[in-house]
């Protein structure tokens, strides 16, 4: 039986950058809580912007934010990686020498995520489109010691730097395209899968036990960690690939209709 589902959001769940709860899921995840199910959501999001998008089920979801770099279960700080400051260093360097291209980058820790740049365009979007707590600063090497991830963000050129940025850092950090037009840079060893891995080791649950659902490269590490993994359709070949199965996109609604049907039948053995 399924003791464990993990979903990503952005692309998966909802629609990427947007910030509308599904109004069923609220629904499901009281359901599955009752079957003795536990819903994780696990995103590239920064934590406070996952805990305003789940609100009012806050408190019976552990979400998994950064791509694995913080795991919070209500009010307890499950697993929490920092970034190696002198990595931090020559990451930020060279990312500051591509801001004349149009690429911009934020630094997020647990409470907050740190900008740098003056671009009105890129914050707007953190706040209105991803519900993010920003804090501006003037130097984030020399304000900030508690960075859990570096996110790059380009509107149209992102494949451009994942393609050069991947196997340049591969060896000092866990680097992967996340969303749309973001690459996000955690420390070594750190990604969805290993925050799933974890989650697994202190629930008691198998993999044998665990449903996952993603839509980019950095939800593959998750389909690992499951007997049951869905690429969501509109995933990229490579990801879908990964996954034992295909589901409709969110804007069908697929996971949630998946969800849906699994627990009428859950429940309905339950009855019977």
């Amino acid at each position: 039986m399924i003791k464990l589902i993990a979903s990503d959001i952005d692309g998966t769940l909802i629609s990427e950058g947007t910030h509308e709860f599904p109004k069923e899921l609220g629904d499901i995840i009281d359901r599955l809580k009752s079957l003795g199910i536990i819903f994780v959501a696990a995103s590239g999001r920064q934590y406070k912007s996952m805990y305003r998008l789940f609100k009012d089920k806050a408190e019976d979801v552990i979400f998994v934010s950064g791509n694995g770099s913080y795991i919070r279960c209500r009010d307890y700080d499950m697993k929490e990686h920092r970034m190696p400051k002198d990595i931090l260093e020559q990451l930020v360097n060279e990312i500051r020498s591509m801001e004349s291209e149009g690429y911009c980058f934020m630094a997020e820790s647990k409470e907050t995520a740190y900008v740098e740049v003056n671009s009105v365009e890129f914050k707007e979007l953190l706040v209105n489109g991803y519900h993010y707590e920003i804090t501006p600063v003037k130097d984030i090497l020399k304000e900030c010691d508690d960075i859990l991830k570096i996110s790059l963000y380009h509107k149209t050129k992102i494949q451009a730097a994942a393609d050069k940025m991947i196997p340049e850092w591969q060896e000092k950090l866990k680097v992967l395209r996340s969303g749309t037009n973001w690459v996000d840079f955690m420390p070594q060893g750190v990604d969805k899968g290993s925050a799933i891995a974890s989650i697994q080791q202190v629930m008691g649950i198998s993999k044998e036990e665990t449903m996952v659902f993603g839509d980019n490269t950095n939800d593959v590490g998750m389909f690992a960690e499951a007997k049951y993994s869905y690429a969501v359709e509109n995933a990229a070949d490579e990801v879908k690939q990964q996954a034992a199965h295909i589901a409709e996109s969110p804007e069908k609604k697929g996971v949630i209709q998946l969800l849906q049907q699994m627990v009428d039948k859950l429940e309905q053995e339950i009855d019977n």
